[in-house]
């Protein structure tokens, strides 16, 4: 119960709305919190450099007359005072040798440093030192003991032209620098200020994200949640019949124009209905009679141009094809026999003996043909006599045997039927499985596997399936629906016109039974018929229906 309520509270209009405004307002000002916040760090951190170069700058320069007189006492002087200023972690000069000659710690002065430490790095990083150290890596930040942060900062001590000829110093005017003024200030406050900056800055977000919720929050509910929740009370209401409900919103936006609408749909709704009921008593009656009529014209069409088509077509090639065809097919052979004992053996003899093979062969094709067109035309009447499944599928396999075996397809049999007694013509449908199993071959050129099952529909016994299923091509979906279509053909003119599936499918439909087909391309076709156990009771029970919806 729980569940389903939260699940309907999760899904409301309104609750996603809401949550949709103050996520974006949320994302929004977290955004603008953070960047804000790092600008400002990094423009308070850039003024503290900047204020420590000047700084550096200005050691270094008041350092500098002092060192050219060599007077290392004032030196000292000035580096502790400097040192013990508020912010100032150390000062100290060293050599290029990383020894330490001048520092606001006394104990730190006659040690060397690490040239490899980050106040040295940068210089010493190469096998020959730099001469000039960049601007942008003359800064460091770190954090010392693991406590506050510090800004170390160097300033090379360059070899001016005063000081290499200053008498006190021995150095040669070709070294370039001196020695290096390490000044490090503490970030401690700076950090301290940041933190604090932060701190009011989150809450003030806070404050404004929490009075947006509450303004937003009210927005919603006024704006959508209640004229929604009218015009849900007012569909659930139409819903359970309720044709007289009538929405009152009282706006001119959206929603008021959607309640209006909602309000004209519920009087046309209720104006219908009056007149669907005054229509239902004789309704039923007008579609039974429509769809019978529908029906047998239907029928009487397909008669009708089966027998203007196929029948007048196919007498007329029974008649006018076969005598000449046999013909041809009898001299044929007469003539190959004198050949072959009249010519003496040579190339000649066997390119005329293979001529009137091939037109033996091709008038007999002919004849299969025309064959196949009496067949679909003539729909002659079905001989029903009981007959087992699983027989005439083990017939119509043996049939086609060599044709399997030509192609290289394996072909299998998985007849599940406990009963398979039926009523049928068992030459027909013999011809309808010898038809798809050739079809099933041929659709694999390169070897396959064949299957053919057997079943009975689940909780129906009075009818069962049989499907053929390949390994195949496959047949594309654009022409799916023409398969059963007569003189319809994926195949070439040399291997047929397209009646083999008419066929089968005219010898399904006398039995009272249904063909479908299920086909991927690349991975096979299956066709599956279902006809009823005993077709005869089942199309007497069709033609009394009928007879009994037409009526007298």
């Amino acid at each position: 119960m729980m569940v389903s309520r939260f699940s309907s509270v999760g899904s409301s209009l309104s609750v996603r709305l809401f949550a949709f405004l103050f996520l974006s307002v949320l994302l929004l000002f977290s955004v603008h919190v953070a960047i804000s916040n790092r600008v400002q760090t990094r423009q308070m951190e850039q003024q503290v450099k900047a204020d420590a170069y000047r700084a550096s700058d200005f050691i270094r320069q008041s350092l500098l007359a002092s060192m050219l007189r060599n007077e290392r006492e004032h030196i000292y002087e000035m580096i502790g005072f400097l040192g013990a200023e508020p912010g100032v972690e150390v000062i100290r000069i060293y050599n290029k040798r990383g020894e330490i000659k001048f520092s606001s710690h006394a104990a730190e002065t006659g040690s060397a440093v690490d040239l490899q430490a980050e106040a040295c790095y940068v210089c010493h990083a190469s096998v020959h030192p730099l001469e000039a150290v960049p601007s942008e890596e003359r800064a460091r930040v770190y954090r010392k003991n693991g406590s506050h942060r510090v800004l170390g900062l160097i300033n090379p001590i360059h070899n001016n032209a005063s000081c290499s000829n200053a008498a006190c110093h021995a150095h040669t005017a070709d070294q370039s620098v001196l020695g290096v003024l390490d000044v490090q200030m503490s970030l401690e406050a700076l950090d301290r200020s940041l933190a604090a900056t932060g701190q009011r800055t989150y809450a003030l977000a806070v404050g404004i994200i929490f009075v947006s919720l509450l303004v937003m929050a009210g927005i919603v509910y006024r704006a959508v949640y209640r004229p929604v929740r009218q015009l849900r009370r007012g569909t659930e209401a139409l819903a359970r019949g309720d044709l007289d409900v009538e929405i009152r919103v009282d706006r001119q936006d959206e929603l008021g124009v959607l309640a209006q609408s909602f309000n004209r749909m519920a009087r046309n709704l209720q104006t219908a209905d009056t007149e669907l009921r005054e229509w239902s008593h004789t309704l039923e009656d007008r579609v039974r009679e429509k769809t019978a009529e529908l029906e047998q014209i239907h029928q009487q069409m397909v008669l009708v141009e089966k027998a203007a088509s196929m029948g007048k077509m196919a007498a007329t090639v029974a008649h006018e094809i076969n005598n000449p065809l046999s013909g041809i097919i009898t001299y044929a052979k007469l003539s190959s026999r004198r050949l072959r004992a009249l010519l003496p053996d040579g190339p000649e003899k066997q390119q005329v003996l293979d001529n009137l093979e091939l037109i033996g062969s091709e008038s007999m094709r002919c004849g299969n043909i025309v064959r196949d067109l009496l067949t679909y035309a003539r729909a002659s009447r079905a001989e029903f006599r009981p007959a087992h499944l699983h027989d005439l599928v083990t017939r119509a396999l043996r049939l086609v045997a060599h044709h399997t075996a030509l192609r290289g397809v394996q072909a299998t049999s998985e007849l599940e039927l406990g009963d398979d007694e039926i009523v049928c013509d068992p030459d027909q449908i013999v011809q309808a499985l010898v038809a798809l199993l050739i079809n099933a071959v041929e659709a694999m050129p390169d070897g396959g596997r064949l299957v053919v099952r057997t079943w009975a529909p689940p909780a129906d016994g009075a009818s069962v399936c049989v499907s053929v299923g390949d390994t195949g091509v496959g047949i594309p979906p654009g022409v799916r629906d023409r398969i059963f279509d007569p003189f319809f053909s994926t195949k070439t003119e040399t291997k047929g016109v397209g009646l083999g599936l008419a066929v089968v499918y005219g010898i399904v439909q006398r039995h009272e039974g249904e063909i479908a087909v299920e086909s991927a391309v690349g991975k096979g076709t299956t066709f599956t018929i279902t006809i009823p156990r005993d077709p005869e009771r089942v199309g007497g029970a069709r033609a009394a229906r009928g007879a009994e919806v037409a009526g007298p």
